[in-house]
């Protein structure tokens, strides 16, 4: 064999060698890149599964507070619609005792008698000076001095009207002792007592 054919058969086997080397490249190379698209693939599709799995729970939980928001909101509209008529109530009932103070007709005049009784029985003191407002002065001159016999105290008036819309205030003649019993004050003292019970019955509790 001349050395030229020795040559050329060890270019030839050095290309086979070659080409097989370069074929197994290639497929090894396709099979990374396959594995490397699958890859891709599955990262895609966790990537997007975690990605709704987050927009719904944030979507849920978007929606919980603007529905939690609106039963807050609503239950807060509700109880105050609740307690203005609550206001409604004692608003009426002030009102209605003003009207009955300005008429001061012998209903009226009862009330005050209970109201002066009721505080000097509550003081058991010998002596008691009455205040009330100007209007209510004229009748309590005319009843005190009854009131006095049937109680067995000495009860003077105040001169000295109070701003008030009726009712009367009592003190002892060294105003240690003083018992308020304005209509404004029984009227709070009203509501305080019975805020619950109407509070109830309104469904505002």
């Amino acid at each position: 064999m001349s050395s030229i054919e020795l040559e050329a058969g060890l270019i030839e086997k050095a290309v086979e060698e070659r080409n097989a080397i370069l074929a197994k490249a290639e497929a090894r190379a396709e099979r990374i890149l396959e594995n490397a698209r699958q890859e891709e693939a599955r990262i895609r599709n966790d990537t997007e599964r975690h990605l709704r799995t987050i927009v719904g729970s944030e979507l849920r939980a978007v929606h919980d507070r603007i529905v939690g928001r609106a039963n807050l909101d609503g239950r807060k509209t509700v109880m105050e619609a609740k307690m203005e008529l609550l206001d409604d109530v004692f608003e009426s009932a002030r009102e209605k005792l003003e009207a009955m103070a300005k008429t001061g007709g012998g209903d009226y005049q009862e009330v005050v008698k209970k109201l002066v009784s009721e505080a000097a029985e509550a003081m058991g003191e010998e002596e008691l000076i009455v205040s009330s407002n100007e209007a209510d002065q004229g009748f309590l001159k005319k009843t005190l001095s009854e009131l006095s016999r049937e109680l067995g105290v000495s009860i003077k008036l105040d001169g000295e009207p109070l701003e008030t819309m009726g009712g009367v205030i009592v003190k002892n003649p060294k105003a240690t002792k003083v018992y308020y019993n304005t209509l404004e004050g029984r009227l709070i003292e009203a509501r305080q007592s019975k805020a619950s019970e109407v509070a109830e019955k309104l469904g505002v509790i």
